[in-house]
């Protein structure tokens, strides 16, 4: 009977001393909003116009899929590209067009871009290398494949896959 009291002291005693706790530890807290509008996040894109096709000697090639480039010959793809930088402080560069695929031509042919009219926020960094700072601009743009000079039966028959032509625009800082 002596150990049932004196559980029941110690277990009236540490209800008491929980209750109690509870009661006397609070912390308060409160907090502010800042006052400022929401940030929006800008942009950067790249379109291509549709091109055209040419030989290098400048006859229109009417369908691009059925010509039959030999060695020694060159065709020309002239676009429009479209660029719109929208950023404080944004700067953007465009960079030679890059041509690789899976087809049998691309580790014999070589390309050239030429840039012969800009207008808007572009300026050149080195031939044919581009900055651009906020808004819109336009490059006209001019891509040279050239199937060099080759002996014996080197490329016959190869294939070039145009699909792959993709111009580069990368934000630097």
């Amino acid at each position: 009977m002596k150990k049932l009291i004196t559980a029941a002291i110690a277990g009236t005693v540490g209800l008491g001393l929980l209750l109690g706790g509870a009661g006397t530890f609070a912390l308060w807290n409160t907090s502010a909003a800042i006052t400022a509008q929401t940030v929006t996040a800008g942009h950067l894109t790249l379109t291509n116009s549709t091109g055209s096709w040419a030989t290098g000697s400048g006859t229109v090639i009417s369908n691009i899929a059925n010509y039959r480039i030999i060695p020694g010959q060159s065709i020309v793809y002239t676009t429009t590209l479209t660029v719109d930088a929208v950023g404080d402080g944004i700067k953007a560069a465009l960079t030679s067009p890059t041509l690789t695929g899976t087809g049998t031509l691309d580790t014999i042919i070589t390309k050239n871009m030429q840039v012969f009219a800009v207008t808007g926020n572009a300026v050149a960094t080195t031939a044919n290398n581009y900055t651009f700072t906020s808004g819109t601009s336009t490059l006209n743009v001019k891509v040279t494949i050239t199937f060099p000079d080759v002996t014996g039966t080197t490329g016959m028959d190869g294939q070039l896959a145009l699909s792959a032509l993709n111009f580069t625009l990368a934000q630097t800082l």
